[in-house]
């Protein structure tokens, strides 16, 4: 059983009835493979509340802030600051940073700057799902059934059978453009690394 999409909903939305058991397996395919999709593309390596220990680099004077890589933050445990040139570093209390909603870790107050250099902010958080969205589970599902109609004719988008020709679907998406368009919204605003 998939995690963000099950068996039941794909024969729903394919308008298989629920006693035909001729296509179970290659749904089940299917629904495995969705979760990877799913996860891939909102940038985490499990849907559940996973702790994260990650290390920041920051490139220029004056940043006051970092962008964690996983969202949904549940919560911050611990972030370490190394001083400029040194190892080690100084854990800084949660009185001296906030993160927002989307990700950002901003220290307190907005004059505080962190120091430059490479990895040189340590971060442990967790991020992820304590319960999968619904609006997740209906882009998954939107995928599933792409992917479960793609499968039985690779990608064509025609084929004719007298003097044999054939085209290809120029986009070749398993996204559909609303599931495209409900994971945007749980997807990380610059690029993954």
């Amino acid at each position: 059983m998939g995690t963000f999409t099950t068996r039941s909903n794909i024969k729903v939305l394919t308008g298989i009835p629920t006693g035909v058991t001729m296509y179970d397996a290659a749904i089940d395919i299917v629904v495995e493979m969705v979760d990877d999709i799913i996860l891939n593309e909102i940038g985490l390596t499990s849907a559940s509340v996973t702790t994260y220990n990650e290390s920041y680099d920051v490139t220029y004077n004056g940043q006051t802030e970092i962008s964690l890589d996983r969202i949904p933050v549940v919560s911050v445990a611990a972030v370490t600051i190394a001083p400029v040139g040194g190892t080690g570093g100084n854990l800084l209390q949660t009185k001296n940073y906030y993160f927002t909603e989307w990700g950002a870790l901003r220290l307190k107050p907005l004059y505080a700057l962190l120091p430059t250099g490479r990895q040189v902010v340590q971060v442990c958080y967790t991020a992820g799902f304590s319960s999968i969205p619904n609006d997740l589970k209906y882009a998954a599902s939107l995928i599933a059934v792409q992917a479960f109609n793609q499968q039985s004719h690779l990608g064509y988008k025609s084929e004719r059978t007298g003097g044999y020709s054939y085209s290809m679907n120029p986009n070749g998406d398993i996204i559909p453009k609303l599931a495209a368009r409900i994971l945007n919204k749980h997807r990380r605003l610059f690029a993954r690394p």
